[in-house]
């Protein structure tokens, strides 16, 4: 029994497996990895963007008017009677995002 414990460790030394004794910095790394020098990135929620709230807020149902008018800018009524003005929004995502919810959520779109 005992033989055959030292002849898998053999197997297992000669093909290269670590078992836990080497220290870390033996460690040989493929060319990809060599070439990776900077700290890892840190895992963070991204804020989502004032379009994509606006998007949201209409995928929810919290959006009661829309209206766009020339010159990119845009007036958004929200069910609680609150009125935004905005000119720095992605009017093509809120147009397609309300027209897509419009019946669903009884949302009155205006263009001029």
């Amino acid at each position: 029994m005992a033989g055959r414990l030292t002849a898998v460790l053999a197997v297992l030394a000669l093909a290269g497996c670590d078992l836990g004794d080497r220290p870390p910095d033996r460690h040989v790394g493929t060319p990809s990895e060599a070439t990776a020098t900077g700290p890892s990135p840190t895992l963070t929620q991204l804020r989502p963007s004032r379009t994509e709230l606006v998007v949201q807020a209409i995928r929810s149902c919290e959006v009661k008017r829309i209206f766009f008018a020339h010159g990119a800018n845009t007036w958004i009524t929200f069910r609680g009677g609150n009125t935004v003005r905005t000119r720095r929004l992605a009017t093509g995502m809120i147009e397609r995002a309300a027209w897509k919810h419009a019946d669903g959520c009884n949302i009155l779109i205006g263009i001029e």
